[in-house]
């Protein structure tokens, strides 16, 4: 069955073939070559016929295909560097929903060791300490779950005046423990995605470029110095292998 126009088409090119299937020779002796009009592998720019079955190549297009998911999909967007940006967003936040977690654990503390020490509701044998250190709790817990937005994403708190003003803190809590999982979980996907998309290879690629780049420093170095070309092998040869172990 044709394709519609608008159908994306392999970047390859295939082989153009005679009725009897046999490939057709230019006049430089050459195979003729035409536009692939296999679609390509989702998330890809090849067929399985011109590549599209590599691991490497099935690995990128698997994180492009995610990234058109997310309304990412500019073909001039490198999937790898949004992946870093995505990694090292969602990185942030577990750090900032783990120390809010943190300190709402230990104000929720404060407050559990008051209430069963009959300090929630004032009274006057109440020392001025007793009753700051209640108000700090409290405080501490309003500005954890409306730190960053926290609040819009865990549900509101609420306080309880039957109760002598005990502050609900286990629903709010909770939730932020949830979030901070569920983010944990998010950043462990992007960043295998990221290992997919090839970073680590780009990371060598660069290490590799940044010890050419070095060496030729150091070549102009001793030359400048006067040294002869044919005397700077060693000192090039230790330096290449020092920049190597620290790349």
């Amino acid at each position: 069955m044709p394709l519609h126009p608008d159908t994306p088409r392999c970047s390859g090119r295939a082989k153009v073939k005679n009725d009897q299937d046999e490939v057709v020779v230019g006049p430089d002796g050459k195979p003729l070559t035409r536009p692939c009009i296999n679609p390509p592998i989702k998330g890809g720019k090849v067929c399985h016929a011109h590549g599209g079955r590599a691991p490497q190549v099935k690995a990128r297009a698997a994180v492009r295909a995610e990234l058109a998911a997310w309304g990412l999909g500019d073909s001039k967007v490198d999937p790898g560097e949004v992946l870093l940006r995505l990694v090292s967003q969602s990185a942030a936040r577990v750090e900032l929903y783990g120390v809010l977690l943190a300190e709402a654990y230990d104000a929720a503390e404060r407050l559990k060791a008051a209430h069963e020490a009959e300090q929630l509701i004032e009274t006057a044998e109440q020392t001025d300490d007793e009753r700051a250190a209640v108000q700090v709790a409290r405080d501490d817990l309003r500005r954890i779950f409306n730190t960053g937005g926290v609040a819009a994403l865990v549900g509101n708190t609420y306080g309880d005046a039957k109760g002598g003003g005990i502050y609900a803190t286990g629903e709010a809590i909770r939730g932020l423990a949830k979030l901070e999982a569920d983010e944990r979980d998010r950043c462990a996907n992007f960043a295998a995605k990221a290992v997919a998309a090839g970073l680590a290879e780009r990371q060598v690629r660069l290490a590799e470029k940044q010890v050419q780049v070095a060496l030729a420093a150091i070549d102009a170095a001793l030359e400048a110095a006067g040294v002869p070309a044919g005397d700077r092998g060693p000192a090039k040869i230790a330096a290449a292998r020092h920049l190597q172990l620290v790349a």
